[in-house]
């Protein structure tokens, strides 16, 4: 009997203690599940954002190799003018520009004029075109190759010459292995992780670790296992293997990009993702073995246990932080992207009224910007609203904000500011536009701009009317001639009509 009753004391502390482990191996397991689910998030919205980035680059190449066709059927004696000036435009997106001819012969390379004569049969971007069927007109992307006159590992962004419709030569653009590698790099995915470009015909044209970025590719062949080479699997998804590279097991995350051969892959490694997690698992089960008769420490392992969890919650919230920033600019001008502009005007609208301070706004545009990219091409028009944005910034104060509402159209926001104070503000800008041209690879490009005003009124309730006053106003200058600051108020309210007397 008296075994029997030891035996039933111990009954509720092994109740206890059997909800103790099984709640924490619970914890433990679903800890787990998250931090997989948060891997597999991460991982393919990150594979979403590098593969935006590089269908921005195969586009803005594309088109530099449409444009540099265009120029050598019009004018081909400007060919060294024309290379020279896209290597200004297109910076490090460049490494040589290059023209093959039918046969085979290098007849041109920016980085070496006089290079002539160099036999480029062998090369697969040559062959492509050369054997494409009459009239074929299609980007070419290549593998990694190490280029003969330029001496570094690049990738060739090309298409052919054609002479009424037949094969003429091909007009090549290097772009170097580093070039995105080395963006790949800037994002943090963990010390094994990797991101990688390839083709759709196994071979990579980029890789990037925290290790660094392998430069020599060439060689390199993915098996053809690979979920992302069934062409009728979906054009993103997830697996998880061993990497031909290095051997390492990491989970995956795949974009496809169908229309130009290329898939983008983010890898994450468990160790990376899981390792602080492993590290507190086995801790917490060592210490609840030893200290499971204290339900003090119990509740101690917890305590860490949540502490630690809130420190990770916090990094992560933090990083998507960062993405918010990135979402909320716009690329071009580094101002504030419309909707962020929007938001921000709202809630100063409603500071303003709430606290009884003054508020304006700038509406403002390039004049005749169309201009601009008539006379110029697109791509001088970008640098003139990118130093149009930098001049507008440098002339506001701290808690001013700049944004850019579409094309070449900003606004400015104004805290604090009365009306005249808006107008000292938007006629310094007018001034420091005129003032001095920008000067740009192909020109010096003299601009002006109109600004219209409005500033917050007893009566505004909403802040459309600010938008709808100061859009007004730009118009304003625009009907004016431009060049000068317009301000448009609303019309004052009609008074009551005399009540008759009848006395």
């Amino acid at each position: 009997m008296k075994a029997k009753a030891k035996l039933a004391s111990f009954a509720p502390l092994v109740v206890v203690l059997s909800a103790i482990w099984s709640f924490l191996l619970y914890q433990l397991d679903h800890e787990r599940e998250l931090l997989e689910q948060a891997a597999h998030r991460d991982a393919m919205n990150l594979a979403t954002a590098f593969e935006a980035h590089v269908r921005s680059v195969v586009q803005l190449l594309d088109i530099a190799l449409l444009e540099m066709r265009r120029d050598l059927a019009e004018n081909p004696q400007q060919v060294l003018h024309n290379a020279r000036r896209a290597q200004a435009v297109y910076g490090e997106l460049v490494a040589q520009l290059a023209l093959i001819d039918r046969d085979g012969q290098l007849v041109f390379s920016n980085l070496s004029p006089a290079a002539k004569g160099i036999d480029l049969r062998d090369r697969e971007h040559y062959r492509v075109h050369r054997n494409a069927p009459p009239g074929s007109d299609r980007l070419f992307i290549s593998k990694p190759v190490f280029g003969r006159v330029s001496k570094r590992w690049t990738v060739q962004f090309t298409r052919p010459l054609l002479n009424n419709g037949e094969f003429d030569g091909v007009l090549v653009l290097s772009l170097p292995t580093s070039y995105f590698s080395d963006y790949f790099r800037q994002i943090d995915v963990g010390a094994a992780g990797a991101i990688t470009l390839l083709g759709l015909d196994r071979a990579l044209r980029a890789r990037a670790t925290q290790a660094g970025s392998a430069q020599n590719l060439a060689d390199l062949r993915l098996p053809p296992e690979r979920p992302f080479f069934d062409p009728a699997a979906p054009d993103h998804g997830f697996y998880q293997t061993a990497s031909a590279v290095d051997g390492r097991v990491r989970l995956g995350a795949y974009r496809r990009i169908a229309e130009h051969q290329l898939v983008v892959l983010v890898r994450l490694a468990p160790e990376d993702f899981l390792g602080v997690y492993l590290q507190r698992r086995a801790r917490q089960l060592w210490w609840a073995a030893a200290l499971s008769l204290l339900l003090c420490l119990v509740a101690g392992a917890i305590h860490i246990l949540v502490r630690r969890h809130l420190r990770d919650t916090h990094a992560l919230r933090h990083a998507h932080a960062e993405m918010h920033r990135l979402v909320t600019t716009d690329a071009l001008t580094g101002t504030a992207s419309r909707r962020s502009f929007l938001a921000s005007l709202d809630g100063e609208f409603r500071h303003a009224r709430r606290h009884h301070v003054e508020l304006s706004l700038l509406m403002l545009d390039i004049d005749h910007f169309k201009r601009v990219n008539d006379s110029y091409g697109h791509p001088v028009g970008d640098i003139v609203l990118k130093e149009f944005a930098i001049r507008c910034r440098s002339m506001l104060r701290a808690n001013d904000l700049m944004g850019r509402l579409g094309g070449e159209e900003f606004a400015i926001l104004l805290p604090g500011t009365d009306a005249e104070g808006a107008r000292q503000a938007a006629e310094k800008i007018r001034e420091a536009i005129a003032a001095q041209p920008i000067l740009t690879s192909q020109a010096s490009v003299a601009i002006t701009t109109s600004l219209g005003i409005a500033t917050l009124q007893a009566d505004d309730e909403k802040p459309d009317r600010l938008i709808n006053r100061a859009d007004k106003g730009l118009y304003r200058a625009k009907q004016e001639g431009r060049n000068r600051v317009g301000i448009v108020a609303d019309p004052p309210p009609m008074a009551p009509a005399p009540v008759p007397n009848h006395a």
